[in-house]
């Protein structure tokens, strides 16, 4: 059983990182892209001939939405199972006491705050500016189109901090995770734990 729990544990921490920084990944690669392709879109020909770069943009969104879209509802899964792990690993002794347990319980705090943060107040107020950002770009008022986008921009910048920051606590609890993890005793019984891990012997 405990097995079980610490593989759920490592399981749903790496998912969980994975999920954080995929975002990321899917729109370095896909708006970078989208500013140097001749994209065209119907209900946007209007937007994209007065201002093709910002059409540009506003259509790789569209692609790299549903890549948001996906890795938002995988956190909402994976942040609770992660916490129900941690609460079973406390519960049967895996966590050991260590300097870097306070640091991995800091990097969780921020973790979760972060993506709660995120989920719940800015990626759905990014959404709300961002319908009435397309709004205005399909009826091809583009000087409307231009003062929304500063809004949204300012979403996309919470957002974007709340992300860094959710992805690099999870990266200091893997961190934190692997450096203070048990490891297993020889025949002889001694533990092979390394004392500066700061891991009792078991």
């Amino acid at each position: 059983m405990v097995r079980l729990i610490d593989l759920a544990y490592w399981i749903s921490l790496a998912s969980w990182f994975a999920v954080a920084i995929a975002g990321g990944l899917a729109a370095s690669a896909i708006f970078p892209l989208a500013r140097d392709l001749p994209i065209s879109m119907e209900g946007y020909e209007g937007f994209l001939a007065a201002e093709p770069e910002l059409g540009r943009t506003l259509i790789a969104g569209f692609f790299a939405q549903s890549v948001f879209e996906l890795t938002s509802r995988a956190q909402m899964l994976l942040m609770p199972i992660f916490l129900i792990t941690v609460l079973l690993r406390s519960a049967t002794g895996l966590a050991p006491s260590a300097w870097r347990t306070r640091v991995g319980r800091l990097a969780l705090i921020v973790a979760v705050g972060a993506s709660v943060l995120m989920l719940a107040w800015a990626m759905p107020s990014f959404d709300r500016v961002l319908e009435s950002y397309r709004a205005a770009a399909r009826g091809g008022d583009a000087a409307a189109a231009q003062n929304i986008k500063l809004t949204l921009d300012e979403y996309h910048s919470y957002s974007t901090a709340l992300a860094i920051a959710t992805a690099v606590s999870i990266l200091i609890l893997l961190a934190t995770s692997s450096l203070c993890a048990p490891f297993r005793r020889r025949r002889d019984g001694a533990s092979q734990s390394p004392r500066f891990v700061g891991v009792s012997a078991r």
